[in-house]
């Protein structure tokens, strides 16, 4: 029986970190999306009601305010340390890093050092971005 209740862990474990994996791939892609101005990948990887919270925007952004000025932003990021990611449920995810932003938007200098939270839903089996959030730290 305990044998049993052990294996039932270790799948259920092999599991989480299946769904880990595949919520960081999917961030990962529309990093890059949008580090190579790709709207077709952001808006597939992103929810039609997503919002997005930044020290550089005025303001909450949706889906389309972010495509209508990505020609106005240069970025890149570096993550530093390690990349956490809370199950929330079966289709929901927290995901939280701390990184290094480079560039500008709208001809700002982005911050140096920021905190970013995500929210990740499962659509059609699929994780995709329903909100994203900067907060500037200090250096």
């Amino acid at each position: 029986m305990i044998l049993i209740a052990g294996t039932a862990v270790t799948s259920a474990r092999a599991a989480d970190a299946d769904t880990v994996a595949a919520i960081n791939a999917s961030s990962n892609a529309l990093d890059d999306a949008f580090s190579k101005g790709d709207v077709e990948t952001i808006k597939k990887l992103m929810t039609p009601d997503h919002i997005t919270v930044t020290p550089y925007y005025d303001g909450p952004q949706t889906v389309q305010d972010q495509i209508d000025t990505l020609k106005e932003l240069d970025w890149s990021q570096t993550i530093v340390g390690d990349v956490a990611v809370s199950l929330l449920g079966p289709d929901a995810a927290l995901r939280t890093f701390t990184a290094d932003l480079k560039g500008t938007f709208q001809g700002k200098t982005l911050p140096a050092r920021v905190f970013v939270t995500e929210v990740l839903v499962k659509r059609d089996g699929n994780w995709i971005e329903r909100f994203y959030q900067v907060t500037t730290l200090e250096p």
